[in-house]
């Protein structure tokens, strides 16, 4: 990509911003607008024309393909809502505690369309899985997973392993045949991949949970930092990991979006707050990891989270840059330290090497 379409879909998907470089449309490119879609950011960047006043001056296929993707997310999210309720009203008999996490709260908390979720997460304590469980079934969820547009269910072998191995159940899928959602996913977390096996910080975080309000629609879910940590977790373990490199789903632009709608107008208060959580958990790297990638991926705003966020990762400053290889058990490092350059690489994959552990000052900065 030239210098000035990275510059436009950058300022396309940082929709907090007040003002608007219009020089930048003459880069509204084919490749600008494949961008978009591929990172999830269309309806955000339609919202952000439509706000300045600019629609008319781009390419009539650039607008129309960013306008109806924008109206199809909002229909999707409409149905969306409707089924957190349903899960929301099915799960209203379980004595338990329980967490929405991620998009069911995410999709309202953005204006309407911006973004979109395919499933339900819940996070539930261990001892809680077959209650909550049960409660879907009897809600006419089935355990199996949707392939080629069809259902088709989980084998008994398959349900045992996914809890054993994975941390997780077997996708609950509901037939809705709602605009834009033919089924509805809800996936079971029952551990915190930043804490394998201590159910003790689980129960803290369940007994913490809340119901949050925005507008008429309500949702149960973490506290917020403990929101923004689980956040930071789950987009640091799709960063980080070779497989997610190869696929190019490492650095889909949404999930860095989510820190940056939560955080670009946070005060200070909010931002210790979240960091302070991450210490005790131990987790403060990893939040410093989506925060500084968060603020080279968007016109960011917030100084002091940057501040924080680098003195979070002491003299290891390059933990921004690592990932692991769980096949081989290898550790790798990008030789492209520009994390906007590398967002844009063709093959990210092509710009790792592994590290020789016996060089480390090599890594060192």
């Amino acid at each position: 990509m030239r210098q000035k379409e990275k510059e436009l879909f950058k300022s396309l998907c940082s929709f907090k911003e007040m003002d608007f470089d219009e020089s930048l449309l003459d880069a509204a490119t084919p490749t600008v607008l494949g961008h978009l879609f591929f990172n999830r950011m269309q309806a955000v960047a339609y919202g952000i024309l439509k706000k300045h006043g600019l629609l008319g001056k781009v390419n009539r296929e650039f607008r129309n393909s960013l306008k109806g993707a924008s109206m199809q997310s909002i229909e999707k999210n409409n149905s969306f809502f409707q089924c957190v309720e349903f899960v929301e009203k099915a799960l209203s008999s379980c004595e338990c505690k329980y967490a929405m996490l991620k998009g069911a709260y995410l999709c309202k908390a953005y204006p309407e369309g911006y973004r979109t979720s395919n499933d339900i997460d819940l996070l539930v304590h261990p001892k809680d899985v077959t209650e909550v469980g049960n409660a879907l079934l009897v809600a006419g969820f089935k355990q199996g997973n949707v392939r080629n547009g069809k259902f088709e269910a989980a084998t008994r072998k398959e349900i045992i392993e996914s809890k054993m191995m994975r941390g997780e159940t077997v996708p609950y899928i509901k037939e809705t045949n709602l605009p834009g959602m033919q089924f509805l996913e809800v996936d079971i977390n029952f551990s915190l991949d930043y804490k394998p096996g201590d159910t003790d910080l689980l129960e803290e975080m369940m007994n913490n949970t809340l119901f949050v309000k925005l507008g008429d629609f309500r949702v149960r879910t973490l506290r917020a930092d403990d929101f923004f940590v689980h956040l930071c977790s789950h987009l640091y373990k799709e960063a980080t990991t070779l497989p997610w490199v190869e696929m190019m789903r490492d650095m889909t632009l949404y999930k860095y979006c989510d820190i940056y709608m939560l955080l670009n107008d946070a005060d200070e208060k909010y931002v210790d707050s979240i960091f302070d959580r991450a210490e005790k958990l131990s987790m403060e790297k990893v939040c410093a990891f989506a925060v500084l990638h968060t603020a080279e991926l968007f016109n960011f705003r917030n100084q002091y989270a940057i501040e924080v966020a680098t003195k979070a990762l002491g003299y290891d400053l390059d933990f921004v840059h690592r990932i692991i290889s769980p096949k081989d058990k290898k550790e790798l490092v990008f030789t492209e330290r520009n994390i906007l350059e590398r967002f844009f690489a063709d093959n990210r994959k092509a710009l790792l090497e592994e590290v020789n552990h016996s060089e480390d000052s090599k890594y060192e900065t």
